[in-house]
């Protein structure tokens, strides 16, 4: 998979949950906001952030770090299973979306957790001696989660971000 296949997988993901419940996907034709609602109670899920909060984030990765972040994303409509959630226990090779649209389509409330490694690599050379070059930011990152208060865990040097826990 390239960089652009990952990025637009990363894309639809929270998209179509919010298109599933807009096609009645459920038995009943919920809002949005009533479906989390019932999440976070049937869960017993505490709010972490709001949308205020999640608008520094995104924009701090986007214009204040020297690259943009590998993440993965859970919203409160997925399970946490399958090659998705398993494949970022080690450093990847693709940067993060956090544009306005690519960020669980600015719907926030959808957001259940965020976990960021704030680094990369990169391969260079060809095809008989390949260099692989790490890209670190892990200072910068943890700078911007102090200055904009945003709470976090780090997990075997992943960082979380929680929306509701």
């Amino acid at each position: 998979m390239d960089e652009q296949e990952g990025n637009e997988k990363m894309q639809k993901r929270p998209q179509n949950g919010i298109r599933d419940i807009e096609a009645e996907v459920y038995e009943r034709r919920k809002t949005i906001r009533e479906r989390i609602a019932e999440i976070v109670e049937s869960r017993n899920l505490t709010s972490y952030m709001n949308d205020t909060k999640w608008k520094e984030f995104r924009e701090a990765m986007e214009n204040e770090m020297p690259f943009r972040p590998p993440y993965i994303l859970k919203t409160l409509f997925e399970e946490e299973k399958g090659e998705y959630f398993s494949h970022f226990t080690d450093d990847v090779w693709y940067l993060g979306a956090y544009g306005a649209e690519e960020f669980a389509g600015l719907n926030y409330k959808i957001i259940e957790w965020v976990k960021v490694r704030p680094r990369y690599y990169e391969v260079k050379g060809g095809r008989l001696v390949q260099e692989r070059i790490l890209h670190d930011a892990e200072a910068e990152f943890v700078a911007v989660l102090s200055k904009y208060h945003i709470p976090y865990e780090v997990k075997d040097g992943v960082y979380v971000i929680y929306g509701y826990r």
